[in-house]
């Protein structure tokens, strides 16, 4: 005779495996960095016409080193 099928085995369901990389949220700035950028960028705004012999890439490296040192001391 041959067995008879009956109720069906449940099968366990299957768990994720908890290892690997997390990604933490995605497209959130702190204000800290944005009030950071909106400063640095007045600043140069600012201060651009005090190098006009320069190209834009040598003014922005000049503020640069300016910006540093102005944040140093605030």
């Amino acid at each position: 005779m041959a067995p008879t099928a009956g109720r069906p085995k449940a099968v366990a369901p299957k768990v994720k495996a908890a290892g690997g990389v997390k990604k933490g949220p995605t497209g959130r700035k702190s204000k800290k960095a944005s009030g950071a950028m909106a400063a640095m960028q007045k600043y140069f705004k600012e201060h651009r016409e005090e190098f006009p012999g320069m190209t834009f890439k040598e003014q922005q490296k000049e503020l640069g080193k300016m910006v540093r040192y102005v944040i140093e001391f605030l």
